[in-house]
């Protein structure tokens, strides 16, 4: 079974005070009474889908078991890191790593939504470690440095034969790429790719890898191991390790759609 969800079907909750919520997928095992399509990932922890009303603002929180990637599909608005206002639009991306107290504000008149990506919990022993630290620093955080980029930062190449490709965010440490490139602990990579009208990229599948396809504008076709799906804006498709998939796009128009790619432990 292809594990694909979209918001329109999506019962949403409130969180954070303000933030609405569709939940997409999370870990195998975190809920006993998941449904198989929801409780699918293995290498990270959650994605959701998160709108904010003009005008309102969410609490400021903090996590000291995993860390976490906004990324902006609608509007503009303020994050607070830390103290540290750091103004976001659509199209980028902010890694907010464990231990940092964070708060959305939407002071514009428009609708604000992003997507966030919770990455794989820490050890144990790191988390105990996060909590004494989160006790320590108190409200203030803990000043770590945040990455902070629009996928139009990124210079595009050619992926799968076909798709247009922008890196966003890399592995932390990878080579020749600055920390603002290259942030993240808890995903493997997030990228964005388009698919122009008329062409499919190459079917392929990754050894040790899962990736959820987050599709953000168009329509077209995705292959996931035996079956092939429609897929249009504001459906997220989970490929994991070892199955073939492709996307196909059969429109009109350009098919975009963010790929966040995770290790399988």
């Amino acid at each position: 079974m292809v594990a694909v969800r979209n918001w329109r079907t999506i019962v949403p909750n409130i969180a954070h005070e303000t933030a609405i919520v569709w939940p997409y997928f999370h870990m195998v095992g975190l809920r006993e009474d998941a449904p198989k399509d929801v409780a699918v990932l293995q290498g990270f922890q959650a994605l959701t889908v998160h709108q904010i009303q003009p005008g309102k603002s969410g609490d400021n929180h903090v996590h000291f078991d995993r860390e976490q990637v906004y990324y902006f599909t609608r509007g503009s608005g303020k994050l607070n890191i830390d103290e540290v206002i750091y103004p976001v639009k659509k199209g980028d991306a902010v890694c907010i790593p464990t231990t940092c107290y964070h708060q959305m504000i939407n002071d514009t008149d428009e609708w604000l939504e992003h997507l966030i990506i919770n990455g794989l919990p820490q050890p144990q022993a790191q988390q105990d470690k996060n909590k004494e630290a989160i006790a320590a620093n108190g409200a203030h955080g803990s000043k770590l440095p945040i990455a902070h980029r629009s996928w139009l930062d990124s210079q595009p190449h050619i992926s799968h034969g076909a798709a247009l490709l922008w890196s966003i965010f890399a592995p932390k440490g990878a080579a020749g790429k600055s920390f603002n490139e290259a942030p993240v602990e808890g995903i493997k990579k997030l990228t964005i790719h388009r698919l122009q009208p008329s062409l499919e990229t190459g079917v392929h599948a990754h050894d040790n890898m899962e990736q959820v396809y987050f599709f953000t504008q168009g329509r077209g076709k995705m292959i996931v191991g035996d079956e092939t799906i429609d897929v249009r804006d504001g459906d997220a498709v989970y490929g994991p390790p070892k199955v073939p998939h492709g996307l196909i796009n059969d429109s009109d128009d350009w098919v975009e759609h963010l790929i966040m790619s995770a290790n399988v432990p």
